[in-house]
């Protein structure tokens, strides 16, 4: 399949399925629960958003948006990730050019996915990197969003 057609299969919006990752010992953990929610979006301007987030996350206490105690602040942000930027397929893998993230370290950054894409069903594999203070894979699998009807 060449770039383009790839990139044809991925335009449109994705809902989050699962996301694991796995440790050298074969353990699996699920840092953002059972059954996490989010959404991935690709554009056919070539522009893509994700946004991961844990089930249930509870509200702030206060009905102000910029109001939240530090302890709230960091539970949320612990149990959420977003970034967005332009991609492009290289080769076999996605290449997300990240302008923006709330883990700031990929702000600015190429991040390079494996992928696997078979019918509504796309399966993204970060490359290893650290997580809780060991070095682990990841999947992360995603459904093609059928057209919205009101």
């Amino acid at each position: 399949m060449t770039p383009e057609e790839i990139r044809d299969r991925l335009i449109g919006s994705w809902r989050l399925l699962d996301v694991e990752h796995i440790d050298d010992d074969g353990e699996v953990g699920r840092p953002f629960g059972e059954s996490p929610q989010g959404l991935l979006i690709y554009t056919p301007e070539g522009t893509m958003s994700a946004t991961v987030m844990r089930r249930g996350r509870p509200n702030f206490a206060a009905a102000d948006i910029l109001a939240a105690s530090d302890a709230e602040r960091i539970a949320a942000f612990a149990s959420a990730s977003a970034f967005a930027g332009r991609y492009e397929i290289v080769g076999d893998e996605i290449c997300h050019h990240l302008e923006i993230a709330t883990y700031p370290n990929w702000t600015g950054t190429d991040q390079l996915r494996r992928f696997e894409l078979t019918g509504t069903l796309l399966t993204l594999y970060p490359p290893r990197m650290r997580m809780e203070g060991k070095t682990r894979r990841a999947e992360v699998r995603w459904e093609r969003l059928a057209p919205w009807r009101r």
